[in-house]
């Protein structure tokens, strides 16, 4: 059976619950299977547990199901990374609320951001070393958590940040914890506009610890913006795949050789933040999403099946 999955927020983040449950309504109208839940991705929300036992009963009740969740890293009072060991010890809560939340909507994956504070490292190297160390505590603190749980952390590549400093992240990660706890994350439109020299090279040096994906296209950005904020957040399209520059035959490949539980999860932003024209176009866009994703999930297989002849 081939299977989809796309974030809640399709359309917009929203914080009312009659909203979030149309949009999670809309995508079982549409036959998409899977979700990861997006909302209140940002910031510092502490999802109550009825609120956790009520997103599952909705997903439950249209027959979608939890695929994975987009956590967030928190702000001025809960930081994970903060060299305040007050808010970063708020900050560690606050990702095992969303651990939790990934328990009771049955998802197995938890999608962090770790946003690198660079130009604080070039200024001086021991913010760097005070950095991670906060990291490191954090993660050390929530890795039983979450190993008890069942749920891995996946670190997604992200805007702004220059490759050498992305790269470097991954490499300490991984290389101080086991990839039963710690992978990654692949944001497919984020890396056609940051790895302008391969859009793949994420997929390609830690395909074996791919644990999630935000699959989305777009026109990328000529190198010149990329020190212009603005412009890299405006090249940040999440349009549907297929639409953009991206090899969608390459990622499949990657994706078949990876850890990941299929279905890759989509991204996208479908009218991001306008109202749609009416229901009927709403159904009419996320089916054609829901096409696509159709789509990529059988160019995986069939990757999965040409390696499978070629051993």
């Amino acid at each position: 059976m081939l299977e989809t999955s796309v974030n809640t927020d399709y359309n917009n983040d929203l914080h009312d619950w009659a909203s979030m449950e149309h949009q999670i309504c809309c995508l079982a109208e549409a036959g998409f299977t899977h979700t990861q839940w997006i909302h209140d991705w940002s910031d510092e929300y502490m999802y109550s547990k009825s609120e956790m036992l009520q997103a599952g009963a909705v997903l439950k009740h249209y027959g979608v199901k939890g695929h994975s969740v987009h956590a967030t890293e928190g702000g001025s009072r809960k930081d994970y990374t903060n060299v305040n060991e007050y808010l970063r010890l708020a900050g560690a809560d606050l990702l095992k609320n969303r651990i939790d939340l990934c328990t009771h909507i049955g998802a197995n994956v938890m999608v962090l951001h770790m946003q690198l504070p660079f130009r604080e490292f070039e200024k001086n190297k021991s913010n760097m070393k005070d950095y991670y160390r906060q990291v490191y505590r954090s993660f050390d603190e929530i890795q039983g958590y979450a190993k008890a749980a069942g749920v891995k952390i996946a670190l997604e590549n992200l805007l702004l940040t220059p490759m050498k400093y992305q790269i470097d992240k991954y490499d300490r990660i991984f290389d101080r914890y086991d990839d039963d706890f710690i992978g990654l994350c692949y944001d497919s439109g984020h890396a056609s506009i940051m790895s302008q020299d391969n859009y793949y090279v994420f997929l390609e040096k830690y395909y074996d610890r791919l644990y999630a994906t935000h699959l989305q296209d777009t026109d990328s950005i000529a190198p010149e913006k990329l020190n212009d904020e603005r412009a890299v957040v405006m090249a940040d399209a999440h349009r549907v795949p297929f639409t953009g520059v991206l090899d969608w035959n390459q990622i499949a490949r990657w994706v078949a050789k990876a850890p990941i539980d299929l279905p890759a999860d989509f991204e996208v932003g479908l009218k991001y933040g306008e109202a749609f024209e009416s229901h009927e176009e709403e159904i009419s866009l996320l089916k054609d999403c829901h096409e696509r994703a159709l789509r990529f999930h059988q160019m995986v297989l069939d990757a999965k099946a040409s390696e499978s002849v070629c051993d």
